[in-house]
């Protein structure tokens, strides 16, 4: 009977780093294929005649789509599993940056062409917007509660090896074969993944424990899930969690959606992989840990409350410090130590608000996530194209 328990312990524990493995594959797919537009865009602005309003409005239309389904995302896996709405979303996103260039390339008259482009983004951000809340959802579901940090944010830490590998390679590809090389590529490789994902996960029914065929949700249950909604809506760690999460999603946006632009404006004669690619690379080692911080504190005693809080203090006091900085940076050094520095302690924020939603709510931890998400993604917007018109208002 021990034996019996120790080998179903195994291959569970072998299943869920199957199926974790696989989505932070797909995180870093997400992201090599959103950081594809915020490298290339000086390119496609120069090709196309866009202004800096112009740029940053096409920059900034992601967080349009973005904001609509994350609500929708977390509803849909908590209830149909967080697997099947990773990999169906993943096929259409990929399968919409495949198609970017074509859609920029349909109408040579400059308002058609915008029009094209900030609507395929739009749609390629709605279909992207499905994948974190989703994330937040598995994890909280499927992870004992001492290893959910550490899970949660080694899956996360995808979303900084897909920047530098978009940021570093896909730097490389836009110098030597333009920028539609850029899309073509990590879109071929996100379809293909995606495909044999959704086929792997398939042949392993005990990777989707969350379907509604197999798992009812019963009618008292239901009535208990909106219940516990209005307590949590009515609590002040709900909107700690929320301002948290805004606060911090206003800072990394701007950051990464503008710095490649900050950089070939300021400093037109350096090489492109660097800055794109090295700041993230200071990002990927508390990226990772962080979640292995937050375990070990809380094992140690500490409260998840006081953890959460103190690591993301430590993300968004010391990294808005150093972006207040960047604006007044008078050397290249001087300007890439300083984002650097910005993205080494935004690390620690993996396991500060988003993995909190996981605390609050772990059988609602999706559609928590998604909640707050969109709360985060309306002023995103904001930052990223308000930064175009003043760079445009002042150039």
């Amino acid at each position: 009977m021990n034996q019996q328990i120790v080998w179903m312990w195994r291959d569970r524990l072998r299943d869920e780093w199957i199926w974790g493995t696989i989505i932070f594959i797909l995180t870093t797919l997400n992201f090599a294929c959103r950081n594809a537009t915020p490298i290339s865009a000086v390119t496609q602005a120069s090709e196309y005649n866009w202004d800096k309003s112009e740029e940053g409005l096409v920059l900034s239309c992601f967080y349009w789509g973005y904001v609509s389904a994350q609500i929708l995302s977390g509803f849909l896996s908590d209830r149909i599993g967080g697997h099947e709405v990773i990999t169906t979303a993943a096929i259409g996103w990929g399968l919409l940056t495949i198609a970017y260039p074509t859609c920029a390339d349909i109408f040579y008259d400059k308002s058609s062409q915008l029009n094209v482009v900030v609507a395929s983004r739009i749609l390629f951000a709605l279909l992207q917007s499905f994948h974190y809340p989703a994330i937040a959802s598995v994890v909280a579901r499927k992870v004992r509660i001492r290893n959910r940090s550490f899970m949660y944010t080694s899956i996360r830490s995808g979303t900084i090896v897909g920047i530098i590998i978009s940021g570093s390679f896909g730097s490389l590809m836009l110098d030597r074969l333009g920028w539609r090389s850029v899309y073509y590529f990590f879109g071929i490789i996100t379809v293909v993944f995606a495909c044999m994902s959704r086929i792997i996960l398939l042949k392993k029914n005990c990777l989707h424990p969350c379907r509604k065929k197999d798992i009812p949700v019963p009618k008292n249950k239901l009535l208990l899930m909106k219940a516990s909604w209005k307590i949590l809506l009515s609590h002040k760690a709900f909107w700690g969690l929320a301002i948290g999460h805004v606060c911090g999603g206003y800072a990394w946006h701007l950051l990464f959606s503008w710095t490649p632009t900050f950089f070939e404006d300021k400093f037109p004669n350096r090489d492109r992989w660097v800055f794109n690619m090295l700041p993230w690379l200071f990002n990927l080692p508390t990226s990772f840990c962080s979640g292995y911080i937050a375990d070990w504190l809380i094992a140690k005693h500490c409260t998840t409350t006081v953890t959460r809080k103190f690591l993301q203090s430590l993300c968004s006091l010391v990294a808005c410090t150093c972006m207040f900085l960047l604006g007044r940076a008078s050397c290249y050094g001087q300007a890439l130590a300083l984002v650097c520095l910005t993205l080494f302690f935004d690390g620690f924020g993996g396991a500060g608000s988003h993995a909190n939603p996981q605390d609050l709510a772990p059988d609602q931890a999706g559609a928590v996530y998604g909640v707050i998400n969109t709360m985060a993604a309306i002023p995103e917007f904001f930052s990223v194209y308000i930064s175009g018109y003043i760079l445009k208002t002042f150039e």
